[in-house]
């Protein structure tokens, strides 16, 4: 443990010295300069805008050429290749089908927009805000008040082509929400880019509601955000999530995960923290910027700690962002927001975490925007791309541009002037050339060291189902919903059940040895032994599956990998073990059929307790459990028959218990019978099987009811 806490230091000093290399090397360069380029990426003054004015880009997934453009009122357009489609495809009034004006406050793209077999595949949600309407599913204050607006979040699906104009297919309400004042709407949806499609979290809306003045006595309307599952349950259009932190405090809604006690303006998330945020507030006359956590209660006081900067005050509150990108060196681990001084448009970066910085490199002052930052008449705005590069909206001129580093002219010097800048040039040139050097050899010997751990998991299988009625298996690629390959069962002739790198478990054609209950027992002893470890200090857990068929081919199945915390595979441990528990027995009655055992079905059913102190008789032995085939067996259960004869001997107990003792009867009868038939739903009974293991627990069952009355 010491010596590798020591590697890590040692790693760590490594890399900051490095760092330190690589900001000196550039720092001339940066210095050099003070201005960000813009580029354009699409010029949409051919889109014919009505009192209205552009209000949020959304870049589309896969095509870094193709955004959505919407304006305030909710028309949406398309920008394809620089260009932009003259009309809307989406007009949020129309597809309402309402006379009202309608604002919109709000829009985000579904994470699985780009996933055609998924859920979210070519949805995109709005916010908008319209006058009241009764619905059974709004939030609204706990005294039921009437108040006169609601805020509202819609979900729509497109059907398009890449080359064909968006049309709209489906739509329906989300989630409606009570408010007081028009401007105390939905302010933001957004999902965290940081959660992969195989974690719980992925794909839940977070909602950012404004703080209400009248109202934020109550948790909902105290500046808030909301983390909901976007799908309809039941007669609502979204679920709650399980795990949203105030679900057992009665006074907090469920759907809330944070409280700022503020008005929020915007919030970002920090890179690999899935729950920490990065929060602007409005506290008074002060714009703060904070990091809050979910879960945390801000409506007594914010914490000092978690203060990061003040910004300037302004009129008309800007977003900030941190900065996700590559391109830009000298934005990196930045937050960022628009200024204007003396008519000129800047951007100010300043680094999140100052106590980690280099003062006199890393505090540098605003960048001008340029060119068009010296027009009078510009005004911008900032947005992100997918990748966390910058974009500028230009308004006024209508102009859509990225921004770059800018190409450094070469300037005319004299020759002394030359020859120092020449000197300091070897000599950057030397540092730069020293430090790619170190970089080289140090990711060399992370990725030699590395590599299997990062790219093993797409190298193997990732799991498997079996067809009964074709005695074959299924085989999956990782994040896929369709099999790759099919093998036949009796084509194998070895498998391995392996933990952690080492063979625990073999059923071999070329064996006598054939699986039992005794090793299923060995087995699941070491993989109990092995759950009791703790997943400290990046301890890896790997539960892996290899099939070899005659021709020596190989089959690897990577089922369940985790390291320290994180799980990096879809099934649960229990579940992985159950799964491989049942191949084992079912290729071993394969290819081993007369030497392998019958395997125990156990139904384990939990006896309810005595209420009142009783005299219990001496219980008699539980019948041996059904034995069932073990080729149709996938699922590792127990029936065990516990005594459910405990009884008071007071006359004035017995009615009391004998209810219990048939209330208990039926539970375990039903959980028997339960899974009697999902077994053979799934092809692993037949029908003769099925009755018999019906008809020994019904048996059971009867003769244990009755077993009471008779001692009676």
């Amino acid at each position: 443990m010491e010596k590798k806490n020591g590697l890590n230091i040692v790693k760590l000093y490594f890399i900051y010295t490095l760092v330190a290399l690589f900001n000196f090397s550039v720092n001339a360069e940066e210095h050099n300069h003070s201005g960000l380029a813009l580029s354009p990426i699409a010029d949409l003054s051919h889109a014919t805008l009505k009192n209205e004015s552009w209000q949020a880009v959304l870049p589309i997934p896969g095509n870094d050429k193709q955004y959505f453009i919407a304006t305030s009122i909710g028309n949406v357009y398309q920008i394809n290749d620089r260009d932009i489609s003259p009309s809307p495809f989406f007009e949020l009034k129309s597809a309402l089908n309402t006379p009202e004006n309608i604002t919109l406050t709000a829009i985000a793209l579904d994470p699985n927009f780009n996933y055609r077999e998924r859920d979210g595949y070519l949805t995109f949600y709005t916010a908008h805000t319209e006058k009241n309407k009764k619905s059974k599913t709004k939030l609204s204050p706990e005294n039921d008040i009437s108040l006169p607006y609601d805020t509202v979040i819609m979900r729509w699906q497109l059907t398009y082509t890449r080359d064909q104009r968006p049309q709209l297919n489906k739509q329906r309400e989300v989630m409606r929400i009570a408010i007081n004042q028009a401007q105390e709407h939905i302010q933001q949806l957004s999902f965290n880019p940081y959660i992969e499609p195989w974690h719980n979290d992925f794909g839940l809306l977070f909602v950012g509601l404004a703080k209400s003045e009248k109202l934020a006595h109550e948790a909902l309307y105290a500046g808030t955000i909301l983390r909901i599952k976007p799908k309809a349950y039941g007669v609502r259009g979204y679920s709650t999530p399980v795990n949203n932190p105030f679900s057992k405090q009665a006074s907090i809604l469920n759907e809330i995960v944070f409280i700022a006690g503020q008005k929020i303006i915007h919030f970002d998330w920090i890179k690999k923290g899935s729950y920490s945020l990065l929060v602007q507030l409005q506290h008074q006359d002060n714009h703060l910027l904070v990091k809050a956590k979910i879960g945390e209660d801000w409506r007594k006081n914010i914490p000092q700690e978690q203060i990061k900067q003040q910004l300037a005050s302004v009129d008309s509150p800007r977003k900030t962002f941190l900065y996700h990108g590559r391109e830009l060196k000298s934005l990196w681990g930045k937050v960022l927001h628009l200024q204007t001084t003396e008519d000129i448009w800047q951007l100010q970066a300043s680094p999140l975490f100052p106590e980690f910085t280099n003062t006199e490199t890393d505090q540098q002052g605003p960048f001008n925007l340029e060119p068009e930052s010296k027009i009078k008449q510009t005004k911008f705005s900032l947005h992100q791309r997918l990748d966390g590069e910058l974009m500028l909206l230009e308004h006024n001129n209508q102009r859509l541009y990225s921004l770059k580093q800018p190409q450094i002219a070469p300037s005319k010097t004299i020759n002394n002037e030359s020859s120092a800048t020449n000197t300091n040039s070897g000599n950057a040139f030397a540092f730069i050339a020293f430090t790619v050097l170190m970089l080289i050899s140090y990711f060399w010997y992370l990725r030699k060291r590395t590599h299997k751990q990062q790219h093993f998991l797409h190298e193997q299988w990732a799991n498997f189902d079996i067809v009964p009625e074709k005695k074959s298996i299924k085989l999956y690629k990782r994040h896929e919903k369709n099999a790759e390959k099919v093998i036949e069962i009796l084509s194998l002739t070895r498998s391995e059940l392996l933990l952690n790198d080492n063979v625990i478990s073999t059923v071999d054609a070329h064996s006598a040895q054939s699986f039992s209950n005794t090793l299923e027992t060995q087995v699941l002893a070491i993989f109990a032994k092995e759950n009791q470890l703790k997943m400290i200090d990046e301890k890896q857990r790997k539960i892996q599956l290899r099939l070899t068929n005659a021709q020596a081919e190989t089959y690897l199945f990577c089922l369940y990998f985790r390291v320290g915390n994180i799980r990096h595979t879809k099934l649960k441990y229990s579940k992985v073990i159950n799964k491989v528990i049942d191949w084992q027995w079912l290729f071993s009655q394969y290819i081993h059929p007369t030497t392998t055992s019958k395997r125990k079905i156990k139904v384990n059913v939990e006896t309810p307790k005595p209420t009142e102190p009783s005299t219990t008789p001496k219980p008699t032995e539980p019948d041996s459990a059904t034995d069932i085939n073990a080729n149709k067996v996938t699922q590792s259960t127990e029936i065990s028959d516990q005594d459910t004869s405990h009884y008071n001997t007071a006359t004035q107990g017995q009615s009391h218990k004998s209810n219990n003792d048939y209330v208990d009867a039926d539970t375990r009868l039903i959980a028997a019978l339960d899974k009697l038939v999902m077994m053979k739903k799934q092809g692993y009974l037949d029908e003769s099987e099925f009755n018999m293991a019906k008809s020994k627990i019904l048996k059971d069952l009867a003769n244990e009811s009755r077993s009471p009355s008779s001692k009676r």
